[in-house]
């Protein structure tokens, strides 16, 4: 694990290239502080920090192959490569290290660009190839678990596994894309390829770029295939997808530091410690984040599920008195460590759960991924439902008539119940709508009239994917296309919103803390086996993940079953009714950080007022408000990240403003 960078620039001499890559290394120390190394040359070169992982002592990069003219940098972990070992060294080639690194160059040299249909892992890597005058492969792994970004400016390529190594290399390129707003707005993150900054861009997941002779050229290597296998028994599906995790999860145990289990009490992250447990990770150390409010609070789910296998259990609470005091600090560090503005809230626990697990071990498994393959979030079950209330409901009830009604109640009702309300009344909405704007009303956080009231009238014209398409044509294709409707869906979340919100939130929260993260329920096999899996065998009534729980059958507690899924959440809906409503105003108010130039003041008031008053909760808007705000404040006025703001990886118990711990 690792964060590498790289330039290709013909005009350069081996000598600014190593100063310039070096310069874009220090800017990720926090992704690899243990080590170092470049490899510059005329024209170019790559550089990285490395987390060591894998061969502590011999693992150094970049890795070179046998005759020194083939480099190779690489961010992540490539889990089979024991096996591509095996079959490499009977191909004749010759090893110097133990790391699983090493292994790419020697596949590149025996099968080129298609290397990367071998490997099984996570990954962002560089092959930077002197015997074709300096072609330069990009590539990033399947699920896109592992970042790379980079710039084309002039002749001259720049990329690295984080937006502030560019910046640091090319200042000029921080120009906002404020096109990007309805994106973020509405769902709380930036499709890929595109960034807040104009001229700075994701390589896709799953895709490789290579450049040479001045031209970047782009492909893909791989697709899933959502067509659904029928004709499969149940038991052949619990058999197949169990023999799938126990590799799953075994391979992901290959490590010379020490690891353990993020977990929340919930199906997914208590299977991967079920599976863990039998494939003989001892001592097994599991990591849980706990809130001073019970609808939030799990860390009594995952209390339980840690009993169950006698885990070495760690608790993290966050309350929200400690939290006025320190919320300020951990939001820069959150934007920091983004480079973007990034609307989901649960960083917030997992930038903190990160810095506790970070204090027992290196790596840590993790539960994400579940949700997308096996169809466990609610808004499946609801698009199903908004099938049959388009069906048997005359649109003038079910749009306007029984939402007004239900909503008219909840304005009578107490807090809690308001809420619940409010909430039942906008599903009711949104699923009278045809399929494709009910599934935008569902998973919108801004609806499109409410962020034109928002925006200043002068830069609305600007911002893109507020219309009847409001996504990139590549899901706006799945999402119309043919097949299942779950199938469709839950391709649509693969691709958008478990690529470009949860991966990022743990990719970034994980490594502000020099931690790696590993996720098997997000393998290629598990990711093919789940995609062809019929509807029938995810959802079964208002139960998701049917597949997956009958597999968990006597490996879990009971509850642990039968929990639903509640998500990694923060009181923030009370918090910001609270003691950090000053600091709210005070940062989103007059004389905050909001650019005047982009927002509305009086919308911006109106919509602290309501959720103070209790009359709507506007916790994820202000959210989104709040992050957006802190990107202005490092990015638009302070120029460069201070280095203090990257800082927080010093131990726990030296940084736990906001927090208290328990094992």
């Amino acid at each position: 694990m690792c964060g590498i960078v790289g330039i290709i620039d013909q005009q350069l001499d081996s000598a600014a290239v190593a100063a310039i890559s070096r310069r874009m290394a220090d800017a990720i120390v926090h992704r690899g502080p243990d080590d170092q190394g470049h490899v510059a040359m005329l024209g170019g070169g790559i550089g990285m920090r490395r987390l060591s992982i894998i061969d502590l002592a011999g693992g150094h990069q970049p890795i070179s192959n046998e005759t020194g003219d083939v480099h190779v940098v690489c961010n992540g972990e490539i889990y089979n490569f024991v096996e591509l070992r095996q079959d490499l060294l009977a191909r004749g080639h010759v090893f110097q290290t133990g790391s699983d690194t090493e292994v790419v160059v020697h596949l590149y040299e025996e099968y080129g660009d298609d290397c990367l249909q071998h490997l099984r892992g996570m990954f962002g890597l560089a092959i930077l190839d002197q015997r074709r005058g300096g072609r330069l492969l990009l590539a990033r792994d399947r699920l896109g678990k592992k970042p790379i970004f980079y710039a084309q400016v002039g002749d001259r390529l720049l990329f690295g596994s984080e937006m502030k190594s560019l910046l640091a290399a090319e200042p000029t390129l921080a120009t906002p894309d404020y096109r990007t707003l309805g994106e973020f707005f509405q769902f709380g993150y930036i499709h890929q390829p595109r960034t807040i900054y104009r001229d700075i861009l994701r390589l896709p997941a799953a895709h490789c770029a290579v450049f040479e002779q001045r031209r970047l050229t782009l492909k893909p290597y791989w697709q899933l295939n959502f067509a659904p296998e029928m004709g499969v028994s149940a038991e052949e599906w619990c058999e197949r997808l169990d023999a799938t995790l126990v590799e799953s999860v075994k391979i992901r145990l290959r490590s010379d530091v020490p690891l353990g289990v993020f977990l929340s009490g919930g199906l997914d992250s208590s299977a991967i410690v079920a599976y863990a447990s039998e494939a003989g990770l001892k001592p097994l150390q599991t990591f849980t984040i706990g809130f001073d409010r019970a609808e939030w609070d799990e860390s009594d789910d995952a209390a339980r599920v840690a009993r169950h296998f006698g885990t070495q259990h760690h608790v993290l609470r966050l309350d929200e008195a400690a939290m006025r005091d320190s919320l300020d600090e951990t939001l820069l560090r959150i934007i920091a460590h983004c480079d973007e503005p990034f609307g989901d809230s649960s960083a917030l626990p997992m930038y903190h759960v990160s810095r506790l697990a970070r204090e027992h071990v290196t790596v840590v498994l993790s539960g994400d991924g579940g949700d997308e393959m096996f169809a466990g979030y609610s808004i499946y079950r609801g698009m199903q439902f908004a099938q049959s209330y388009r069906r048997w409901l005359p649109q003038w009830l079910g749009r306007q008539a029984l939402p007004g009604m239900v909503q008219g109640l909840a304005r009578w009702a107490p807090d809690g119940w308001r809420y619940r309300g409010l909430h039942v009344a906008k599903i009711l909405r949104d699923s009278a709508l045809p399929p494709q704007l009910a599934y935008r009303d569902k998973a919108s956080i801004w609806q499109v009239s409410e962020l034109r009231d928002l925006l200043n009238e002068d830069v609305w014209p600007q911002v893109e994917y507020v219309g009847t398409q409001y996504l990139p044509d590549d899901l706006w294709r799945i999402l119309q296309g043919p097949g299942e409707l779950i199938g469709r869906l839950t391709e649509l979340d693969i691709r958008s919103y478990l690529l470009d919100d949860i991966l990022v939130k743990v990719d970034r929260m994980s490594m502000a803390h020099s931690l790696e993260v590993r996720s098997p329920l997000l393998d290629q096999k598990v990711a093919e086996l789940a995609a062809r899996m019929p509807t029938d065998m995810k959802i079964q009534g208002q139960s998701g993940k049917v597949v997956l729980r009958r597999v968990l059958q006597g490996r879990l507690p009971a509850p642990a079953l039968r929990k639903g899924k509640q998500g990694f959440s923060v009181p923030l809906r009370d918090w910001f009714r609270g003691k950090l409503s000053g600091w709210v105003h005070d940062y989103l108010g007059p004389g905050g950080y909001l650019p005047a130039e982009l927002f509305r003041p009086e919308s911006v008031e109106r919509l602290l007022r309501e959720h103070q008053t209790g009359q709507v909760d506007h916790a994820r808007k202000i959210w989104l408000l709040l992050t957006f705000a802190a990107w202005h404040r490092q990015y638009q006025r302070g120029g460069a990240i201070e280095p203090a703001i990257l800082g927080g990886t010093a131990p726990v118990h030296q940084q736990r403003a906001g927090a208290t711990c328990e094992s």
